[in-house]
């Protein structure tokens, strides 16, 4: 009975000692992550105003508006380029086609219009004469040939009667006098309303020719200016000045509309982008002056002044935190103009901004 009591005061005593151990265990974690809690706001105050951002650099995808074959490449990667320079060119013998196939249409559209205001011009002169009535020179030219036309008539008409010619020879030459007077009787009393309504539909029919090859010509002049640009997008040329950091082709392959054929960086000046949180915004203005630090320069400080504040958040890179409180805090691009800078910046570099330290400027 009393070896029972021990070994249950021993057991309890072991119990005990592992609760105290354990409390123990959870104060001294209580106490480091109090630790390195205040460790953390103590360097975050310290580097309140730094931010970690990147170096940007214009980038240009050269692509094809047109499908078919890589007739050449002309550079290769690394190759520093001017502007407009060729860079690359397209296989352009279905284009070429294309092109004098439009530039023949476009011939003769011009060739039928030449020849519709000619009909419109002698329309135009049928109607004129109609309207006016015959000259005077015309009224004696036909006053002329009917009387000749009137001697052969009863000259033939005595040698029928003889017998002297034959029934046809006269018909052919009554036809003719009759002809010769309707002339002449025209001629004294003009065109009949009838013949100048007639010939005023010839000048409208002509004329609506007319206003359809021009149209026409518009068109085939809009297919060649069409078929000529794309036969200049037959070459590749430098959008400006830069480096070729990307030749995606070989000559004899096949491309698509779209494709990337080479990348371009342009030599324009570099900026920096840094993504600064919502609660940092107070603090930073366009205008402002700051400080920035490159890894690949170490020990080194330059400035730059900040040149835009995105007036949209950067949702691609919220975040969520509660140290303001149970929200969440966006992030706002920020660009900057790097100053005085002599040293070689590359696209992508890892950069340090200080926003405080410009205002010591």
């Amino acid at each position: 009975m009393e070896k029972d009591i021990l070994v249950q005061e021993s057991t309890e005593s072991k119990a005990l000692a592992k609760r105290i151990i354990a409390v123990a265990l959870v104060l001294v974690a209580a106490a480091l992550l109090f630790a390195l809690f205040n460790a953390g706001s103590a360097a975050g105050e310290t580097d309140a105003g730094a931010v970690q951002g990147s170096v940007k650099m214009t980038e240009i995808d050269l692509n094809s508006m047109l499908d078919g074959y890589i007739d050449e490449v002309l550079v290769s990667e690394g190759d520093h380029v001017a502007k407009d320079q060729v860079l690359l060119r397209l296989d352009a013998d279905i284009v070429q086609a294309k092109v004098w196939e439009a530039e023949a249409a476009l011939g003769q559209a011009k060739a039928g219009l030449a020849q519709a205001e000619a009909a419109r011009s002698a329309a135009q002169a049928v109607l004129t004469k109609a309207q006016n009535g015959a000259r005077s020179e015309e009224v004696t030219q036909a006053k002329a040939q009917y009387d000749y036309a009137a001697k052969s008539y009863e000259r033939m008409k005595n040698l029928l009667a003889d017998g002297a010619i034959s029934q046809n020879t006269f018909d052919e030459v009554e036809a003719k006098y009759l002809a010769a007077e309707a002339v002449y009787n025209e001629a004294l009393s003009g065109a009949r309303g009838e013949d100048i309504d007639a010939a005023a539909a010839q000048v409208q029919q002509a004329s609506g020719a007319v206003e359809q090859y021009q149209a026409t010509i518009k068109q085939a002049e809009a297919a060649v200016a069409e078929a000529s640009s794309y036969l200049e997008h037959a070459e590749i040329k430098a959008p400006a000045d830069g480096t070729v950091t990307a030749v995606n082709v070989e000559a004899g392959e096949l491309v698509s509309t779209g494709m990337a054929l080479a990348s371009l960086r342009a030599d324009d000046a570099a900026w920096l982008e840094v993504n600064v949180p919502e609660t940092m915004l107070g603090k930073i203005s366009e205008g402002q002056n700051v400080e920035f630090t490159l890894p690949a320069y170490a020990d080194q400080i330059f400035r730059g002044k900040v040149t835009n504040v995105s007036q949209n958040p950067d949702f691609a890179t919220k975040k969520a935190t509660n140290e303001n409180g149970a929200f969440d805090v966006l992030s706002y691009c920020v660009k900057i103009q790097p100053e005085d800078m002599e040293e070689q910046l590359y696209a992508g570099m890892t950069v340090l901004v200080n926003f405080n330290a410009g205002d010591e400027q």
